[in-house]
């Protein structure tokens, strides 16, 4: 069994890589601010776990060659589920976060969404081999460090134990959070906000969240609420004051229509920092909650063994 320290520092490691897709071990250095020792020591650790492939070697200006290592995409794979009550958006992915499928369930009316869940989660692990980890994002209040999706009024849940009720199930890690708050996390992981510690994910159609990422890590607030606020209201928190005020260095823009991003562009106009447009598509949010699931699956029991 791995220790807590080591641990941190794997979790490190993989997400250097997951941003990078390969590296060498100076740059791995460089990225973590590990020590060299440190990186030797994980990175001989996840090759033994077969987490890590070496992929060549790089050309040197003097002295021996470097090794290049990147992420064993085939080691395993990852599923994002997002919720709603029309339907269920999922993708499976691989370690490296490139999709491997999508697929979709329509909710009939008045069905019971659990059910529908497990339904999908049976088909898709029953076809996929070694699945590590599920991300499911609903868009709700809920106690984020227990898992317990307090209260989502659109699918007429109130205190479920979501987490452990498909983790007894299927017997594989699994992780809930709001969809935008896990694309925001993905976008600092493999996306336009790679090397940003605070930040504001703003995504069209969103049903009035934002994500404020500040010190690497999304703002949470009471019940995992921060960041909710009517849509009508969004653009007002969109203007420099307000952007300097929070201190964030970069504003990722999701967008669906040319109008959202050009109207959340416009008012942001005088902002110091950089503002990032990303063409939103169906797969942006179950793509985050895969990738979120494989983020946290590092620092689970599930790993750990």
């Amino acid at each position: 069994m791995l220790d807590q320290i080591k641990i941190k520092n794997i979790k490190k490691i993989m997400l250097c890589l997951m941003a990078h897709r390969c590296a060498t071990k100076s740059q791995i250095v460089e990225d973590t601010e590990l020590s060299t020792s440190t990186v030797s020591a994980c990175i001989n650790s996840l090759l033994k776990l077969k987490l890590l492939v070496s992929d060549g070697m790089k050309d040197s200006s003097g002295g021996r060659r470097s090794t290049i290592y990147r992420l064993n995409h085939a080691y395993g794979c990852f599923i994002g589920l997002v919720l709603s009550p029309e339907k269920i958006d999922g993708v499976i992915v691989d370690c490296e976060v490139k999709v491997i499928k999508r697929f979709s369930l329509p909710i009939e009316n008045g069905a019971f969404i659990i059910n529908a869940v497990t339904e999908i989660l049976d088909k898709e692990i029953s076809e996929t081999t070694n699945v590590l980890g599920i991300g499911i994002g609903v868009s709700a209040e809920m106690d984020y460090k227990e898992q317990v999706v307090i209260s989502a009024p659109q699918l007429k849940w109130e205190f479920v134990h979501l987490k452990e009720i498909i983790e007894r199930q299927h017997m594989i890690f699994t992780y809930v959070d709001h969809p935008v708050n896990a694309a925001a996390v993905c976008e600092g992981m493999v996306g336009k906000a790679c090397g940003q510690k605070n930040y504001i994910y703003v995504g069209e159609n969103s049903g009035g969240k934002i994500a404020l990422v500040l010190d690497g890590r999304v703002c949470r607030g009471a019940g995992n609420t921060m960041g909710e606020i009517s849509e009508d209201h969004i653009m007002n928190l969109m203007c420099p004051e307000a952007l300097r005020f929070l201190g964030v260095s970069q504003l990722l823009v999701s967008y669906q229509s040319p109008a959202f991003k050009d109207k959340v562009c416009a008012c942001a106009q005088g902002f110091s920092g950089e503002i990032v447009c990303i063409e939103q598509t169906r797969d942006t949010y179950p793509i985050g909650m895969a990738a979120v699931a494989q983020r946290q699956w590092f620092e689970s029991i599930y790993f750990m063994l």
